[in-house]
């Protein structure tokens, strides 16, 4: 496959396309698109067909690229596919210099006449009943992308996104990312922000359920990597949409008291950027809780649903989160139990020696 490969590239760049695309055909139809080398013969196809003309089959052939697994293979089929799918421009007439019709008629001894007729230009259309055009105002620019934002992200389908957070244990957390399209099918913003995320270290478990339904999920992960992981995470999904969020504030602080550890967990999120979305589109979860006493959630108060603390979110502004719990350790009260059982012991024992009974002994 190397060689013919590399016949394929020599035939490329000496602009013989027909012979690449027959050199390649065969590779093709051995190598499906989803192998690093399927990817490869692909993209050189899409070259020969630009080079002859076959705009349809490497626009094609490019969408699928831009769904492999090569990361700079997807970069290069996003770039070809925004210059298949450029809109041609017409050239001005102002910009070609027309030359005069001359008289070819054979005449001996005369010169060529240069005919000097000119063609009559039609009139000019009537300007409009609305009066001249004018150029847009200053702020049509900022409105034409918050529209273009709102469009990718509600008119192309609703989605509801929300983030899990599991406090599994003393400086151990496990989240979840789960982004649900309200029309059934699967998004473009769906797709491209999980082919975004999936060379982040820790890695993402990617689980679907359904069509339109995408979710992440890590292992036990300490304060420090989970922050770090969720800071790339937003901050991937925001580029996805066209958007430069903010990375969140996360910190969990923990204080062990042997029995148990007192936790004490900040969130901010800054989503002033993001006013196109529906208030009820993101929403975050802590688990377990059972108690909302302790709980402090700005500007939407959070709720206690079937032991988990939900926090809705509210685009356009900046959301806090504040949260104080215990968490038993496990050890610790394994710890207490043994204690306990040996001084039991202890008293017992006193209690038979005060008797007269003295030590327990085997029996003869």
């Amino acid at each position: 496959m190397t060689i013919g490969l590399a016949e394929a590239q020599q035939a490329l760049d000496r602009g013989d396309y027909g012979q690449c695309l027959r050199l390649l055909e065969p590779l093709a139809s051995t190598h499906p698109i989803s192998e690093s080398e399927g990817a490869l013969i692909r993209m050189l196809m899409v070259t020969a067909w630009m080079g002859q003309g076959e705009e349809q089959r490497a626009i094609t052939t490019c969408r699928l690229l831009t769904r492999c697994k090569d990361p700079e293979l997807r970069i290069r089929a996003r770039q070809l596919l925004n210059v298949l799918e450029a809109p041609s421009l017409e050239r001005p007439a102002r910009w070609s210099m027309q030359l005069p019709t001359l008289d070819m008629a054979p005449r001996t001894g005369q010169r060529p006449h240069i005919s000097r007729r000119r063609r009559r230009q039609p009139a000019p259309p009537p300007p409009p009943p609305t009066g001249p055009t004018r150029g847009p105002s200053a702020g049509f620019a900022s409105v034409v992308i918050v529209v273009l934002i709102g469009l990718t992200l509600l008119l192309g389908g609703c989605v509801q996104i929300q983030a899990d957070l599991d406090l599994v244990g003393p400086d151990r957390i496990e989240m979840t990312w789960q982004i649900n399209s309200l029309s059934g099918r699967t998004l473009p913003w769906q797709s491209n922000f999980r082919d975004a995320v999936s060379d982040l270290t820790p890695n993402w478990t990617e689980t679907t359920l359904r069509d339109g339904a995408l979710k992440l999920t890590t292992g036990p992960l300490n304060a420090d990597k989970a922050a770090g992981l969720m800071a790339d995470t937003v901050s991937r999904a925001g580029r996805t949409a066209g958007l430069s969020l903010p990375p969140p504030e996360f910190s969990l602080q923990e204080r062990n008291w042997l029995v148990g550890v007192q936790q004490n967990l900040i969130l901010n999120l800054d989503l002033t950027g993001m006013n196109s979305l529906p208030r009820d589109s993101l929403s975050v979860t802590v688990g377990p809780g059972t108690d909302l006493r302790h709980v402090s959630g700005m500007p939407i108060p959070a709720q206690l649903q079937e032991n988990r603390i939900v926090w809705p979110l509210t685009p356009g502004e900046v959301n806090h989160l504040q949260l104080h719990r215990w968490q038993w350790s496990r050890l610790g009260l394994g710890g207490l139990v043994i204690l306990g059982l040996l001084l039991l012991s202890t008293l017992m024992q006193s209690i038979r020696q005060s008797l007269g009974f003295g030590y327990p002994q085997l029996p003869s």
